[in-house]
């Protein structure tokens, strides 16, 4: 067992050393005391944030788009589980729901741009049915204010993943048998699944759909191709003030990043916090 030992602070310097001290040089750098363009330690880049509505719309515009996708995920995982036990457990809908698991949020994006896109798939067929006038008449769907594509894009990844967690922790809970039970105790089916089961599942799943939360609060390919220039969700926010040609917009770029890393950061360590309660008690 001698040579394992060494894994676990190898880890710790990979997922927690590592990441500090990114969040480090992102807080220096904001301050003016590292960087392309480091004169001394300032605060005009913190004073100028209150002054720029663009890092505040993008983490409102990035929980929208967390909060709907989740949401809607949660929502169908549930439904699929509370109503189509027999769907579930046999046929081929289980094995379908493995294929998006494999497919990298990139390609899920690039797949939904050719289906849904003014040019794409569906707006060539619905013109030639005689369902829209023209191609440039189809709807917007991605590419749009709202983020409806970028939402689809999590929705298609995230739901399958909640429904199979949903379906595992229904057969651990044996939920089936107390559902009979509950039957013959005189609950109908639907006071059964909203008082009973829908309750389980959720308490069960809070910590993994709380991290699927934060894995699309902070996603960057999807929104990056399915999003517009404005307004744009916090990874492509950040992103963009990075690869500007504009050295002087690096400061504010490395606050940007420090601001939603420490955010993130938070979130999970609350989670964690939460997490170990929930097991004490």
């Amino acid at each position: 067992m001698k040579p394992l030992k060494p894994i676990l602070p190898l880890y710790a310097l990979l997922v927690i050393g590592l990441p500090l001290a990114g969040l480090g040089y992102a807080l220096l750098g904001s301050v003016g005391v590292v960087g392309p363009l480091a004169e001394g330690f300032t605060g005009r880049y913190w004073q100028a944030l209150a002054h720029d509505t663009g890092l505040l719309y993008a983490a409102a515009y990035s929980l929208w788009i967390a909060v709907a996708s989740v949401g809607v995920s949660v929502g169908l995982a549930l439904l699929l589980v509370l109503r189509a036990q027999p769907t579930l457990r046999r046929g081929p809908l289980p094995g379908l729901l493995y294929v998006p698991l494999v497919m990298p949020a990139l390609v899920m994006a690039f797949y939904l741009f050719q289906l849904l896109s003014r040019a794409g798939w569906l707006s060539r067929l619905s013109s030639q049915l005689g369902l829209t006038g023209s191609i440039e008449a189809f709807p917007e769907l991605v590419q749009d204010a709202t983020g409806l594509g970028i939402i689809g894009a999590h929705v298609l990844l995230t739901f399958p993943f909640l429904t199979l967690l949903f379906q595992a922790i229904y057969q651990e809970s044996r939920l089936a048998e107390l559902g009979q039970l509950t039957s013959t105790l005189g609950a109908s089916a639907g006071q059964f699944r909203r008082r009973v089961a829908a309750p389980v599942l959720l308490r069960r799943a809070a910590p993994t759909v709380l991290l699927s939360f934060i894995a699309t609060l902070g996603a960057y390919d999807i929104p990056l191709l399915l999003g517009r220039p404005y307004p744009q969700m916090l990874s492509v926010f950040i992103a963009t003030k990075l690869q500007r040609f504009d050295l002087r917009e690096l400061p504010a770029a490395y606050l940007a990043g420090f601001l939603v890393a420490a955010g993130l950061l938070g979130l999970i360590l609350v989670l964690l916090r939460v997490l170990k309660l929930k097991v004490k008690n």
